[in-house]
């Protein structure tokens, strides 16, 4: 359901990890998150491989499947509805995830 695919964070939160599915091998790819603010100003952000599998709320996400982005400080600095995408480049074929909601709380 649309509630359970809908990330929660609170404003000014930072330091854990968020991961995103990308569904497929990452893991030699260029990859990137953007977040689309509540005005629509994209944050483009670096994003990381995850290694091993994780169980998540959305269900098990395999190890080179998935990208994580830990938000530094000044990120997540407006609360209301945000959204996010992975952005994947191997170099040969670009890949991008559908616009995910991600929950910005005050």
């Amino acid at each position: 359901s649309e509630i359970e695919m809908t990330q929660k964070i609170n404003v000014g939160e930072y330091g854990k990890a968020i991961p995103f599915d990308v569904s497929e091998d990452v893991s030699s790819n260029t990859n990137q998150l953007y977040f689309k603010k509540p005005d629509g100003t994209i944050l483009k952000k670096d994003a990381v491989v995850g290694l091993t599998n994780l169980q998540t709320a959305k269900g098990l996400f395999l190890a080179n499947q998935y990208v994580t982005y830990t938000p530094i400080s000044s990120d997540i600095d407006v609360s209301g509805r945000w959204m996010a995408r992975v952005v994947s480049d191997s170099g040969t074929s670009l890949v991008k995830t559908d616009w995910q909601k991600l929950e910005v709380r005050a």
